[in-house]
């Protein structure tokens, strides 16, 4: 899911990959397009899917070499992770010494490399990007123990295990251990399934999935969800997988089903929309900067935000702006009517996606990247 690839030449999964991120946006500017959202709320599925896309893409030959495999994914996933990480750190910093905001924290040794394995970024400005770390501990784990143990078992005896642990992993969350040195180990334990389902799914029941009618596949994952919102009074949905804390229930296996509905839903969306969005360049470009778009948007808002600021503070437009609540959190959305969640949502894709197109065809980074490449 995260990655920064030009193009993709698989088209069903690039449109899913586009889908996904445009639902972390949404769910973040507060649902102003909610594409079913009353049927599969965007916290009842999107982490785990964007899991599942990465686990599509395991490659096990590549991962024979496991020294050089995860060298390759520090370089990949990690290092720029921490590169912006580190700029979000001095901005912050900056910002919370003039007294511009109130939020986040001072950049040092234990903000930058340490603490984004467990509570995620603590700059506020970049708290989306907690996935990267988090995903790749799931990539580190199930490399290792591909390696050394899921090589001889069965695919299905390996989906039980990994479900089981799963449970386990939010079973104990709820117990209270998530408060303590064991969060990463609970939050990649409660990952971890989904990657190997999408590596499962590529591997051994794609043909299958392919082969059953769309109907099915997108009819029965309603019904389930519409039985488990009967069922548990709407409170299907798991927020914060950040610190693992927003379980509702004590059933232990709904996130895992309320996952694959969802994931089975838009995997089948995705496969009926290839002949309208297969050739579609924004859809493309969206999917091939995903990780840009999960970094950056929210700054955009509150890029939008300051805009807001500063025509309400020289008396440009008057509107009950807040700018102390601007202030104190980057998450505060201006929203006097619901239609304006749609302004952030087109902020928060478009401003990252903008910037890097201008960055990426600007001279003096071309100079650069064909110089890199000529080494």
């Amino acid at each position: 899911m995260i990655q920064n690839a030009t193009s993709k030449t698989n088209k069903q999964f690039m449109i899913l990959s586009a889908f996904g991120i445009i639902f972390v946006v949404d769910a973040h500017a507060w649902g102003g397009v909610g594409l079913m959202i009353n049927i599969f709320p965007y916290n009842s599925f999107f982490i785990p899917m964007f899991c599942f896309i990465s686990g599509y893409f395991f490659n096990p030959e590549k991962a024979n070499n496991l020294v050089r495999y995860l060298l390759h994914k520090v370089h990949t996933l990690l290092m720029p992770f921490f590169v912006w990480n580190f700029i979000y750190g001095i901005l912050i910093t900056l910002l919370r010494h003039t007294n511009l905001v109130f939020y986040g924290s001072d950049l040092s040794i234990k903000t930058l490399f340490i603490l984004p394995f467990f509570e995620g970024s603590l700059f506020e400005i970049n708290s989306p990007a907690w996935f990267v770390p988090a995903l790749f501990m799931v990539i580190f784990t199930y490399a290792v123990l591909y390696k050394i143990m899921f090589r001889g078992f069965p695919a299905f005896i390996v989906t039980f295990i990994l479900a089981i642990a799963g449970a386990s992993c939010i079973f104990l969350s709820r117990k209270g251990y998530n408060n303590s040195l064991l969060l990463p180990v609970l939050k990649t334990g409660f990952l971890l399934q989904f990657y190997h389902l999408g590596s499962y799914y590529h591997m051994h029941l794609e043909k299958y999935f392919h082969r059953i009618h769309k109907c099915i596949t997108l009819l029965l994952p309603i019904l389930i969800n519409v039985w488990l919102m009967y069922i548990y009074n709407n409170q299907i949905h798991f927020n914060d997988i950040t610190t693992m804390s927003g379980f509702l229930t004590d059933n232990y296996w709904l996130p895992l089903v309320t996952s694959l509905t969802g994931i089975c839903f838009w995997l089948s969306i995705s496969d009926i929309m290839i002949p309208i969005l297969e050739n579609n360049p924004i859809i493309n470009y969206i999917s091939s900067n995903t990780f840009t778009i999960m970094m950056h948007h929210i700054l955009f808002f509150n890029i939008y935000n300051l805009i807001l600021a500063v025509l309400t503070q020289f008396l440009i437009i008057y509107i009950p702006f807040d700018i102390m609540a601007f202030q104190s959190t980057a998450w505060y959305r201006f929203e006097p009517v619901s239609a304006c969640r749609f302004i952030y949502l087109i902020f928060g894709v478009g401003g990252p996606l903008i910037c890097k197109f201008y960055v990426e065809n600007s001279t003096i980074y071309k100079k650069i990247y064909y110089k890199k490449r000529s080494y």
